[in-house]
């Protein structure tokens, strides 16, 4: 486990610097699981079977129900309430993950925030794939001397079968020529939210006015460019608030406020709370699942 710092959030070290890692989910444990962490890998987790616990990814509360897979990437806020469930979970670096050959995109279609939801619900067959080419992947780390080759490439078709039933879950909502747009607005704004750019910034760089691009978000993501800017900006005053002990004043302005007051009204007209009350409350979340 790493230390915590004023300046940094508590680190899971999932990997121990392995590239790829295997194993039940029943038998994962650390000092970190029970309280909010982030981690240092992404980590895929299936649950297969479960008596109620949870996961609290970025404050946000999702069930373990059995067939659903999580996918949570390096940085993100995370704590499991664990009610005995069965399952496998699958890490890997982001330098593993370059190695597969999976372009950005691909990987922000997976582990991007865009439509809300960090998890699939698997059909037992795509369980079942799942199981084998992470019993293959484990098989392969019990050799003598594990092949990064063979490795890559049983992540890589793992990662397209999970990516093929993304763009299946997309297409419900999406059509394609409009969620390529939304992707890569999500991907603008993580680059730039802290210099808080106004729509036009994200409309010129995408090649259309900033109404047809509010337009695109509120009828497919029923929210406007200005509300997912807010949501990163808000996630990431959470994740400083209580990972770190920096002052409200320190983080308005690394997070790019002109003043703490008007963080501070930021931060409660969209919480209803102070960023110190969301400080001394703990790990409960203040955003319902969506």
């Amino acid at each position: 486990m790493k230390i915590k710092t004023p300046e940094s959030l508590p680190t899971q070290d999932l990997l121990y610097e392995r590239d790829i890692a295997v194993m039940p989910l029943e038998e994962f444990e650390s000092e970190l699981s029970a309280i909010p962490h982030r981690h240092d890998a992404y980590q895929l987790i299936l649950v297969q079977e479960t008596k109620g616990g949870d996961n609290l990814i970025d404050f946000r509360r999702y069930d373990m129900v059995a067939g659903r897979l999580f996918l949570i990437g390096p940085g993100q806020a995370h704590q499991r309430q664990s009610l005995h469930e069965r399952g496998v979970l699958v890490f890997f670096s982001e330098a593993f993950l370059q190695a597969t050959g999976i372009t950005a995109h691909d990987a922000l279609v997976l582990f991007g925030a865009v439509y809300q939801h960090p998890y699939l619900d698997l059909a037992e067959d795509l369980q079942q794939i799942f199981l084998q080419l992470a019993q293959l992947i484990d098989l392969e780390l019990r050799q003598p001397a594990p092949s990064q080759a063979i490795l890559s490439r049983y992540l890589f078709i793992l990662l397209n079968y999970l990516l093929r039933e993304c763009h299946v879950e997309i297409a419900k909502l999406t059509p394609a020529r409009h969620s390529e747009r939304l992707f890569k607005l999500s991907s603008l704004i993580e680059e730039n939210y802290l210099s808080h750019k106004p729509v036009s910034f994200y409309a010129d760089a995408l090649d259309i006015t900033p109404k047809h691009l509010n337009n695109l978000c509120r009828q497919y993501l029923h929210i406007t460019v200005a509300d997912m800017q807010n949501a990163r900006l808000l996630l990431e005053s959470k994740r400083l608030l209580y990972f770190t002990s920096l002052s409200v004043k320190e983080i308005a302005y690394q997070l790019g406020f002109e003043d703490d007051s008007y963080f501070v009204r930021f931060f409660k007209r969209i919480t209803g709370t102070t960023p110190m009350q969301f400080r001394e409350s703990g790990s409960e979340s203040t955003i319902p699942e969506v």
